[in-house]
Order: C-alpha cells, then structure tokens, then sequence
C-alpha cells in the first residue's frame, strides 16, 4: 500500500497491539495474507464456527479481532483496486466518528480535510442467535446511516452482514448470545466474555452442540435488506446506506453461498463493493 499524502487529511492503517495466536491456522494465517481478501476471510470465519465451542475465552476474543481485522482489509483491498487514488488512504480499524446523533464507530473509513467524512462502514458478522440478531443488526446498520448522514450528508455509507447457513444451539454461548439479543443488555463485552468462559454448565455435559438451519431467516431478512440500500444521492433519505452485502457462507465448505442473496439484488459482494465505489465517484472524483 503506498503512503498517506501529505496535507490531504488521510489517516494511515494504524498499527495496533496483534492478537495472541488462536491455535486455527485459518485464522493466525490471515494477518500474512497481502492482499487479504474475502475468500481468505471466508476460509477463517468458517474454522472459528467449526471451532468455536471448543475455545476458550482468550482464543475466542482473539479469534474475533483478527476475523474483524481481515474482513475490513478484504474490503480496503477491493476499494482501492477499483479506485487506486485510495490506496493507503482507508483506516481498517475501528475508527471514532462524529455523527449527527452521537459518535459512530467505523470499521473501514476515509476522511479529507476538506469534507470530512468521506467513506465508512459498518462490518457485523453474526455467529450465535442468528433469528433475533438478523433484526438488531438490520436496526443497528440504518442508525449508522442516519446517525452519520445528518452530519455528512455526501459520505457514502456502507453495510456488511456476514452469516452461515446454521447456527449452533445447545451450548452455553448460544444461550447467553439469545439473552443478550433478546433483551437488549448495554454492556455487550461483559455479555460475551460470560458466554465465552468455559462451560461449567450441567446442560453442556456430554452433548455436541446441535445445529439449526439459518437460510430461511437469512431470506426473509433479504427482503428488508434489499429496501434499506440504494442511497444515490445526498438528497436521499439519510437513513438508506449506499451499498449493504450481506455475505452467507457454508462453514463446512468454507465458500460462500452462490444463490444467496440472489445476483442483481445489489446485496452480494462484488455488487455492494460497486455500489460504493461508484458512489464514491460521483460525489468526490477528482
């Protein structure tokens, strides 16, 4: 990736603290992968699925970094192939934003001194409780459309959903993953370190976990998703993102689903990645 100019308000990648190893060679190899794209990625979030019931908490917090960490340079490399000037340009970590409402977090983002916020997206893959997390997460990506666009209306905003075709159920990270969703609690990280610690859970003795079938949630999900893109312009309603995917994938195959979301809907990935960069252009091409 070539440097940050000077003077035109970019912000380099920031180099933060690396992850302990996991012990999943799909995922510790990701941090090496240059360029790290989203078949890479594909192939690690399919092994921590595999794998997760069986690590613990320090494993499975790492395992979620690097996931994330990959999944936001998958996406910097498919946006600056397609618009060179960005190379090194985008921050893919998390990034504090100002919004209209409250500060936003992005995942993948750009800035110029001039306009401010020019590119973010929000990245939320879904592992556990998919059929209530689907809906929370669909809420969660048009408040960071509203909440950003208020404030800058030109910025192209984006979306990503990540979901396998089944769930596991059964375990006690599944339950604690159902609560959370259900009710709503605050603090989401002492949630999910509950739920990552080892089971000592009478119900988790001597049983595999089961798993649940999630396509049919994912296409009743789609509908919505289809409705809450295709923002054109700045005088679109703030709360439509100009590009959402929304990536299933088979854990077992560790591909992505080749019927779903449906091509032509604008919700696969190479679909969304276009629908940004071509947003992208019309408002801030030099």
């Amino acid at each position: 990736m070539s440097g940050t100019s000077k003077g035109d308000g970019a912000k380099p990648r920031s180099s933060a603290k690396k992850p302990s190893p996991t012990g999943i060679a799909a995922i510790d190899s990701l941090a090496a992968a240059a360029p790290c794209t989203i078949d890479d990625y594909i192939k690690g979030v399919s092994a921590y699925v595999r794998e997760q019931s069986k690590l613990g908490s320090g494993a499975k917090k790492a395992s979620q970094i690097r996931l994330s960490n990959a999944l936001a340079r998958a996406l910097a490399h498919e946006i600056e192939r397609r618009l060179p000037k960005l190379a090194g340009r985008l921050v893919t970590d998390e990034q504090k934003v100002a919004g209209g409402l409250r500060t936003a977090n992005a995942d993948v983002s750009e800035s110029h001194r001039l306009d401010g916020l020019r590119l973010a997206v929000e990245l939320k893959p879904i592992n556990l409780a998919i059929g209530r997390a689907i809906w929370n997460r669909f809420g969660d990506l048009r408040t960071f459309a509203v909440n950003l666009h208020l404030k800058f209306p030109f910025a192209v905003v984006g979306g990503v959903l990540v979901i396998p075709t089944y769930e596991e159920t059964g375990t006690r990270a599944a339950r604690e993953a159902e609560r959370y969703e259900a009710n709503g609690e605050k603090d989401q990280d002492d949630v999910h370190a509950k739920a990552d610690e080892p089971a000592n859970d009478q119900r988790d003795e001597g049983r595999a976990p089961a798993r649940k079938p999630t396509v049919h949630l994912i296409q009743r999900a789609i509908e919505r998703l289809v409705r809450a893109g295709g923002r054109r312009s700045e005088a679109d309603a703030a709360h439509l993102l100009e590009g959402i995917a929304v990536v299933v994938y088979d854990p077992e195959t560790s591909t992505i689903h080749p019927d779903i979301p449906e091509a032509g809907s604008g919700l696969r990935w190479e679909e969304f990645v276009e629908d940004l960069v071509s947003s992208y252009r019309a408002r801030f091409e030099d």
